[in-house]
């Protein structure tokens, strides 16, 4: 199957399931715009000039800023315009990942279509872009995989092999996605009044279990926050051994016969001030909880709640 016999059928199938995205493809540029397009990149094979005799490109939304949909997958079909200005973009920015040595760039030149540069090559033709710095493009470079699409990652450059061995086969995977109602990039083709949209499946996701509700939690007096980098020896200070003590002894009359084990604070030094609270970390038959740790201010004396699923709703009696 040839370029243009895949795309006419992909056409074919989008005006009848998807007819407000297929009218947002553009209709393509005359030659001369297209061959000045490609002197301004980089030499095209003769597929990605047979693309862009098809069509100029498919933008996300309208002129009055309607969403119109996706033609490819998650990411929108480029205009010329659009390919001249990302590869210029592109070519000066390089997106290097790592220094890999004064050989690399000798390397790089050894190197053919399919293979990690770890940066963008004036070789790379981008075709269609996710609007957050990734894009699809071609690999020009010669070798047997000349004329392969792969993916540009912001973060991560060229880093993968090719994901298609043509623009052809691409484009005939994408209309057998919205044909059968399958996954492509891991997303999922709907279509909503003649829109085409592409979602994350998450059919096969586990149902999440609701959250507990938070329990009311009664109080004699509010709390109050510290700043533990303000606090100091000179300060006055609670004994945290003493109160390790009351929380082991507090999980123990929760949890009686079970082996408790921890009851340290995440702090250091604790003032002597009523209100004030910590978290204590403790170990119930080795699975880990939480005891929340209320400072009275009278000696050594505070409150101990084990921390419910949902957390507490504190709640302070007058």
């Amino acid at each position: 199957m040839t370029l243009t016999d895949a795309w006419l059928a992909y056409m074919e199938v989008l005006r009848d399931r998807a007819p407000v995205t297929a009218a947002a493809v553009r209709p393509p540029r005359t030659r001369s715009d297209r061959e000045t397009a490609e002197r301004a990149t980089n030499p095209w094979p003769e597929e990605l000039r047979e693309f862009f005799a098809l069509h100029d490109g498919q933008p996300f939304r309208s002129d009055d800023n309607q969403f119109v949909g996706e033609a490819l997958p998650g990411v929108e079909l480029l205009s010329l315009d659009h390919v001249v200005s990302t590869h210029r973009l592109c070519r000066e920015q390089l997106h290097p990942v790592d220094y890999l040595g004064p050989d690399w760039p000798i390397t790089v030149r050894a190197q053919h279509a399919g293979e990690t540069a770890e940066m963008f090559l004036p070789t790379y033709i981008p075709f269609a872009e996710d609007g957050a710095g990734d894009f699809l493009y071609v690999d020009t470079r010669s070798g047997r995989h000349h004329g392969c699409i792969r993916y540009f990652a912001a973060e991560a450059a060229d880093e993968g092999g090719f994901l298609f061995v043509s623009l052809a086969d691409y484009v005939d995977s994408v209309r057998w996605s919205i044909e059968s109602g399958s996954e492509h990039s891991y997303l999922m083709p709907t279509v909503t009044d003649g829109v085409l949209a592409w979602d994350v499946d998450f059919s096969d996701q586990p149902i999440p279990h609701p959250q507990p509700s938070p329990i009311p939690l009664h109080l004699p007096f509010p709390l109050k926050d510290f700043q533990p980098s303000l606090v100091n020896s000179d300060d006055d200070l609670i004994d945290l051994d003493a109160v390790r003590k009351s929380v082991l002894d507090t999980a123990q009359s929760l949890h009686p016969g079970s082996h408790v084990q921890g009851g340290e604070t995440i702090f250091r030094q604790v003032p002597r001030q009523r209100g004030v609270t910590v978290n204590s970390y403790v170990q119930i038959d080795g699975v880990p909880r939480f005891y929340l740790t209320i400072v009275t201010g009278v000696e050594n004396d505070v409150i101990v709640h084990e921390m419910p699923p949902g957390g507490f709703e504190l709640i302070v009696d007058d």
